[in-house]
């Protein structure tokens, strides 16, 4: 039976194109250039978002969360980012990107200068 289940492998890797010694080729890709942005914004958060942000992912996964967040929900979503993800932010660039992004994207209104 042994022998069997090792002829059907052999039989399979052989179909497969498989044989001891060939080793496969590296494939290399190029990734199209990015071109998603945050909305500008003379808010500070807006420079560290532009700055941190994009180490992860791109400008259009901003975009594609549900619109009118508040501030509260956008500064959830940079923690987690922070805490569970790992992201290098540290506590006052939380704020400061939750506040932007609450700002530019969500519900809150700028404060009165």
């Amino acid at each position: 039976m042994n022998y069997f289940k090792t002829m059907v492998v052999v039989a399979f890797l052989g179909v497969a194109g498989w044989s001891p010694g060939v080793v496969a080729a590296p494939v290399s890709i190029t990734l199209p250039q990015e071109t998603a942005q945050l909305r500008p914004s003379t808010h500070p958060g807006y420079v560290v978002a532009t700055q941190m942000c994009a180490i992860c992912h791109s400008a259009d996964y901003i975009n594609q969360q549900p619109g009118k967040m508040t501030l509260t929900q956008w500064t959830a979503e940079v923690t987690k980012m922070q805490h569970a993800y790992g992201a290098p932010l540290s506590d006052d660039q939380v704020k400061q990107i939750g506040e932007y992004l609450a700002i530019t994207y969500g519900s809150e209104k700028p404060a009165s200068q």
